[in-house]
């Protein structure tokens, strides 16, 4: 019976899919019989990531995050702001405790306290699915003090660009909002039995260290990747985008050096980076999420947050200052033009309402 369903489930793969995947192992393993130092350059440039930026700015906040949602804490923050979350993105108020903490922990912590809250039962699946669609961000202190004072010289830069990642945020949470009021109920019948504090404790340091692993190899993984791109794009330019495009930090630092606007910070943060991706889905084992759906609301994730960082640039104007250390002359032609940014929060907010119906008539 196991197996018939197990049969069922799994899904086909196709021919050619299965050839482009060995197509890619032998090209990627030729590449490290070619080019063994720079791999090695790149791991270890990986590696320094993660010990210097990602476990000291995430490891806390993984722990707390599972702790708060097996403890029982995230209950205490139904009252306070339960009603927000039942009113805005009609959605259980134990929701409270993932929402903030996708605001101020980082990538995965959303994503995490997401699916620590579809293990105790407090959400549904669908619940949680439309919770990844907006509970991805990156914390403060990666894109104040890492990209703001790090990267850019400015914290006002700093502040802008988390100003505009949890404003986009918020926005796609409206959207994404359920529209039957009995969505809002959790679970009840399938609730886990509330940890004690000791036990909660432990069993969150656990989880935590398990997914902080997880992540460093895909850090260390892209890492050497970015390493093998360099080699064959010479371009400084085109290098740090499809470095951004794939790794957020790495990204960031080498757009710093080449001169571009801050909104284009904006969207590649708001966007996360491949390496990023594939770090939330190792921890989603038991919330299948939608490839598709997942990679489009992180794309207009990207495109808000690109959209409100120019606006708000245009009103609290960025100190000539800030891009001092790199060249004023961008290598690549970027339109600055506010009619773009309309068009682009109007073609989101278009194709959101759509889905929305879309999705709607399909129930």
């Amino acid at each position: 019976m196991n197996v018939d369903i197990q049969k069922r489930t799994s899904p086909k793969i196709s021919r050619t899919s299965v050839f482009l995947v060995i197509l890619g192992s032998v090209f990627f393993g030729v590449l490290l019989c070619i080019y063994p130092l720079e791999a090695a350059n790149g791991a270890a440039n990986g590696l320094g990531c993660c010990l210097n930026i990602l476990i000291p700015s995430l490891f806390p906040f993984m722990v707390l995050s599972v702790f708060v949602i097996q403890s029982g804490a995230a209950n205490y923050l139904d009252r306070p702001l339960g009603s927000f979350c039942r009113l805005i993105f009609r959605l259980p108020g134990s929701s409270a405790a993932a929402i903030f903490m996708s605001m101020i922990g980082g990538y995965p912590v959303g994503a995490r306290c997401v699916s620590a809250l579809l293990d105790q039962g407090e959400i549904s699946l669908q619940q949680a699915r439309r919770m990844l669609c907006f509970c991805i961000n990156a914390g403060p202190a990666f894109v104040i003090t890492a990209v703001g004072a790090g990267y850019l010289h400015s914290i006002q830069s700093g502040v802008i660009l988390l100003i505009s990642q949890l404003a986009a945020c918020l926005l796609l949470g409206l959207f994404c909002r359920g529209r039957k009021k009995e969505s809002i109920q959790p679970r009840s019948t399938s609730r886990k039995p509330v940890a004690a504090p000791g036990q909660a404790l432990i069993h969150s340091t656990a989880d935590a260290a398990r997914s902080m692993c997880s992540m460093c190899c895909f850090v260390i993984l892209f890492a050497v990747l970015i390493s093998f791109l360099e080699i064959f794009i010479q371009n400084p330019a085109i290098s740090a985008w499809a470095a951004a495009f794939l790794e957020v930090t790495n990204g960031c630092a080498k757009l710093s050096q080449i001169g571009i606007p801050l909104w284009i910070f904006a969207f590649f943060i708001g966007w996360g980076g491949l390496c990023v991706h594939f770090q939330i889905l190792s921890l989603l084992r038991n919330l299948p999420m939608p490839l598709g759906k997942f990679f489009l609301f992180r794309f207009l994730h990207g495109v808000l947050c690109a959209a409100i960082a120019f606006f708000l640039c245009k009103i609290w104007p960025v100190s000539s200052e800030t891009f001092s250390n790199v060249s004023t002359t961008p290598m690549i032609h970027v339109p600055d033009s506010p009619a773009a940014a309309v068009c682009l929060i109007v073609l989101c907010i278009i194709f959101l309402v759509g889905y929305s119906k879309h999705k709607a008539s399909l129930k």
